[in-house]
Formats: C-alpha cells, structure tokens, sequence
C-alpha cells in the first residue's frame, strides 16, 4: 500500500506526456498465484463500501493499463 501515491503520481504526470509519446511503462511488481489468492480471500472477507475496497479496485484498474499500455 505504501507504493500507492507514488504510482498514482506517476499516472497523472504520465497523463501530461506530449501527444504521440511513447507511455511510461513501470515495472509492475509480480504476484504469486498463492499471493494473489490469499489476497482475494482478504479483500472479499473485508466489508463492502469500505474505502480500502475502492482504492484496491482502482490499483488493480490502473495495473490493468499500465499493461494495456506496455503490451503486456
């Protein structure tokens, strides 16, 4: 959770990049399938509306297109 401001801060300059730039492709840090498992029992047990749902929710988007992106 520590690295969330950090790459959100990176989206949004990223997001000022001239048009027809090439994006910014960030490392994204690889997930065990045992990780991400215990990591979906974690976050279903959690209840909902909670905050911490919606900003892991927008983590998981913004992986989604730094890969989209990168074509990853």
């Amino acid at each position: 959770m520590r690295h969330l401001p950090s790459i959100a801060l990176m989206a949004l300059l990223g997001a000022c990049a001239p048009v027809g730039s090439e994006p910014a492709c960030f490392a994204l840090v690889p997930y065990s399938h045992a990780a991400q498992v215990q990591a979906a029992e974690e976050l279903a047990a959690l209840p909902a509306g909670t905050v911490l749902v919606r900003m892991i929710d927008d983590y998981g988007d913004l992986r989604a297109r730094i890969r989209g992106a990168c074509g990853r």
